[in-house]
């Protein structure tokens, strides 16, 4: 059985609703077969991260290159990158190992707003791998790092758009999520000049644990299947719809995504 593959660049989430474990249940619900190369272990759970792990740069490397070697890679994504050292060892596998249908999650910041990157890798993302991207899919607060500047209307969000694209990222999503109270999300997507706009009803539940992550997850396994970029992007926000409409109540904190809503 011939089955698509994805790969996962991502920091690991063990209580589940994120990184690594939110994109194989993402892959595994789309019918991708899915693959890991893990930048960082963390100690967490639904009501924040505790601690962490990283492994070296060259351990994040030699995880791709063996993949790549024996399995292939359709399509991957990028989230959680520690530091610069594991950021230019990702970028120096994805530019050897020529992986196209490339998605970045930029995870800059922590829910509780805490940097996890440093200006000098933040730096360093935008110079080594943003150019490598297909589709880049900020929310408001990682676009305004990325763009450097401050986002406080629709022509803010159009704009910052429009500098994450100058920076090298061919189709540039803004997630509309933490922007504005009104009864609907309005995501924005900028591919080849041109504006869409993503409407759905904003879901009132504190269970959206992972939503990013698995967001950036459903359209690299749509890529993986051979979709175009824009289809891939409007099924993985339908994707992303039902997980948070169907969420979980688990934990004391805020709970994950129902990934598997699809096949109910």
């Amino acid at each position: 059985m011939n089955i698509p593959k994805a790969l996962t660049i991502a920091g690991s989430d063990n209580s589940g609703g994120a990184g690594i474990q939110a994109d194989l249940k993402t892959f595994s619900a789309l019918g991708v077969y899915g693959m890991t190369a893990i930048t960082s272990l963390t100690a967490q759970n639904t009501t924040g991260v505790y601690d962490l792990f990283n492994p070296t740069g060259e351990f994040v490397y030699k995880q791709i290159k063996l993949i790549y070697d024996d399995i292939g890679i359709d399509s991957a994504k990028i989230g959680m990158l520690a530091n610069s050292d594991i950021l230019e060892n990702v970028a120096k596998a994805i530019k050897e190992f020529k992986i196209e249908k490339l998605v970045l999650d930029p995870v800059l910041k922590s829910t509780s707003g805490k940097r996890l990157l440093s200006e000098i890798s933040i730096n360093l993302l935008v110079k080594e791998i943003i150019p490598l991207t297909l589709i880049v899919t900020p929310n408001i607060q990682e676009a305004e790092i990325l763009a450097d500047i401050k986002i406080e209307n629709w022509e803010d969000i159009e704009n910052a758009a429009k500098i994450i694209n100058n920076q090298g990222a061919k189709i540039v999503i803004i997630k509309g999520g933490h922007f504005g109270s009104g009864k609907e999300v309005v995501d924005v997507v900028l591919i080849n000049g041109n504006f869409h706009y993503l409407r759905y009803p904003r879901v009132d539940t504190k269970n959206t644990h992972g939503t990013g992550c698995t967001f950036s997850a459903a359209i690299t396994g749509y890529l993986a299947k051979g979709y175009s970029p824009f289809k891939a992007i409007r099924l993985a926000r339908a994707y992303i719809q039902g997980a948070i409409e169907n969420s979980l109540e688990i934990g004391k904190g805020n709970g994950p995504l129902n990934h598997n809503w699809i096949n109910l």
